[in-house]
């Protein structure tokens, strides 16, 4: 297998946004300071695509030039025609066709706008984020900021009840067994994981778990929480899963992940962190 990191441009995200709603108790109560928050912090928007097999499987697909700002978050967004994720594809030397699958770790814009060109590819989503879409709210939040294609018609991933290290459920991306999606809510209700499992050591691909490696280590709960209850539940089950088996962790938005992942650097030990399983009840 190989793995790419596909910077699909850069996000200006407000520095409030990565010290987290769950501070502010509240989204309603995080959106003041959002708004008034005047400094910017300029983050990476990665895409990830794994040469496997059984066929390229996608796992997000990054945002696309046309995207300027988002008003929910304040952020801005600079990216050109040739960071798109079917642009990179090519200049990696593959295309569409090869592509298998796409998996999408959440729906947010950043992680989904690059969709257009997968039009006559299997997408896969979590069976949550899938009912979340159809509700009320979902149909508003894709009317007014996300703009999902009019012909997307994901496939809902319902987690079977077998356990991979920390993680109760997972769904096996191939038949190999080796492309694996965990269920790790708290970004949103529905937001999954993908990890893949080298000879050596596992690659995380988490989405919008944390923002930062840092982050999971100090178990910061950053970004706009829609799960609030569940995210401290997910941020336990990540750092335990790394300390129990050596893995590079990549978040989307982490400036460090493409250098992590060129060098396989894994999460480091802590000894003095409890991690253990037993922990992670409730």
């Amino acid at each position: 297998m190989k793995i790419h990191a596909i910077q699909t441009g850069i996000v200006s995200v407000k520095s409030t946004f990565l010290r987290g709603s769950a501070r502010y108790g509240s989204l309603l109560r995080f959106l003041p300071p959002l708004f008034r928050d005047p400094a910017f912090i300029d983050l990476p928007i990665y895409a990830w695509v794994i040469e496997h097999p059984e066929g390229v499987i996608v796992v997000d697909t990054g945002d696309v030039a046309a995207t300027k700002h988002d008003f929910v978050t304040r952020s801005r967004f600079d990216i050109n025609t040739d960071q798109e994720i079917g642009s990179q594809l090519t200049q990696r030397g593959l295309s569409i066709s090869d592509v298998s699958k796409v998996v999408l770790t959440h729906l947010h814009s950043d992680h989904a706008h690059g969709l257009g060109v997968f039009e006559h590819t299997p997408i896969l989503i979590s069976d949550t984020e899938y009912h979340e879409l159809k509700s009320p709210a979902g149909q508003m939040l894709d009317r007014f900021v996300t703009h999902l294609p009019a012909w997307f018609a994901p496939t809902p991933i319902h987690f079977d009840n077998k356990p991979l290290g920390s993680f109760e459920q997972s769904y096996a991306l191939t038949q190999a067994g080796d492309v694996i999606a965990v269920p790790t809510p708290g970004h949103t209700a529905g937001h999954l994981s993908v990890i893949v499992r080298e000879a050596d050591c596992d690659v995380i691909l988490a989405g919008d778990v944390t923002y930062s490696q840092a982050a999971l280590i100090a178990q910061d709960q950053q970004g706009m929480i829609m799960a609030p209850a569940q995210l401290p539940i997910t941020l336990r089950r990540m750092l335990a899963y790394t300390q129990q088996t050596p893995s590079v962790y990549l978040p989307s938005h982490d400036p460090e992940s493409g250098v992590r992942l060129e060098r396989r650097e894994i999460v480091p030990a802590l000894m003095s962190r409890s991690v253990e399983p037993a922990a992670l009840a409730g």
